[in-house]
């Protein structure tokens, strides 16, 4: 006996499409789910990037004015110690006097006075 391969009717496939824009109900509940999840999810992750942004945005803020403070104090520093190189390459008296101040050194004939 030899069988022949018949293809189901057109007519039942047919049944099984919709007209347009209607779904099942029961994959429209699916989706609305599934679409809710990701909207849900989509919102988190912004309010996440947003909140870290903001975290991290603050923080170098902070740390910019901490920067900057301590620049102006070393550019006071600089000048300071520009100044001390300049007056010790110019006038011969300051070594004196920074022997005198730090070191105790006397000149020959002289005595030191310490007051207590």
């Amino acid at each position: 006996m030899i069988s022949v391969y018949r293809p189901k009717s057109k007519a039942k496939r047919r049944s099984k499409i919709l007209p347009k824009g209607q779904k099942k109900k029961s994959s429209q509940k699916f989706n609305s789910f599934w679409d809710f999840l990701s909207l849900k999810a989509l919102i988190l992750s912004f309010l996440f990037l947003f909140v870290v942004g903001s975290l991290s945005y603050f923080y170098l803020d902070r740390q910019i004015a901490h920067l900057s403070s301590q620049k102006e104090n070393l550019l006071l520093t600089k000048a300071h110690l520009s100044a001390k190189i300049s007056r010790l390459k110019s006038d011969p008296q300051a070594y004196e006097e920074i022997a005198r101040k730090r070191y105790g050194l006397v000149k020959d004939g002289e005595r030191l006075i310490i007051f207590k």
